[in-house]
């Protein structure tokens, strides 16, 4: 999937533009409960403002009204580094939160202009999804072999069940794979049959 799929684009955004006072800022805080806004300049991103370091500053103002009135500080904007693309996939995306410890990731449009960002919640939505987390499944563990998969596959063909979905990760643990599956129909038939078959299935 591409992040164009489950990108928030920017016209549903709150945007933080850097002329605003910082009392604008506020108010875009409290009215949304979130707790970091993208800063833009006309069609360009700047950066990020985060609630928590704002509030600190202005409790730390001798003239906390005075303040409230002033633009926002550039200092207290976190200038963006990483963005993706519309094109890009969504597992890249994915590791960037990992690896980077976002809150969002900016998005390019085709023209390099700020098109929207990717959110946590997109991201697990996605997940989710993908492997089938709230939907019927067969949870399948086998070894990291040649022809294991093909074993499994055979016994959903012998049974003339479709694959609807089909999600493969290293479990970990001794040489094994775990195949999360998600049949289009007769779950417990093809549950039984590969138990038939000696494979280990999750309960």
């Amino acid at each position: 999937m591409k992040i164009k799929s489950i990108y928030v684009p920017k016209e549903e955004l709150t945007l933080v533009n850097s002329t605003d006072k910082v009392q604008d800022v506020l108010n875009h805080f409290e009215d949304t409960g979130i707790f970091s806004l993208p800063v833009v300049k006309g069609d360009e991103l700047i950066g990020t403002i985060y609630k928590e370091k704002l509030y600190r500053v202005l409790m730390d103002q001798q003239d906390g009204a005075a303040y409230r009135n002033q633009e926002i500080d550039f200092s207290l904007v976190v200038k963006t580094k990483r963005f993706t693309t519309l094109e890009s996939p969504v597992e890249l995306a994915a590791k960037e939160f990992v690896d980077n410890q976002l809150t969002f990731i900016p998005v390019k449009g085709e023209d390099g202009s700020f098109a929207g960002i990717v959110t946590h919640k997109a991201i697990f939505k996605y997940l989710v999804d993908l492997f089938g987390i709230t939907e019927d499944k067969i949870v399948v563990y086998i070894e990291n072999m040649s022809g294991q998969l093909a074993k499994v596959l055979e016994v959903f063909k012998k049974l003339n069940v479709n694959i609807k979905k089909i999600v493969a990760e290293d479990a970990k643990v001794l040489n094994l794979y775990r195949l999360i599956i998600q049949p289009d129909k007769d779950l417990g038939k093809v549950r039984q049959a590969l138990k038939n078959e000696g494979f280990r299935i999750e309960d």
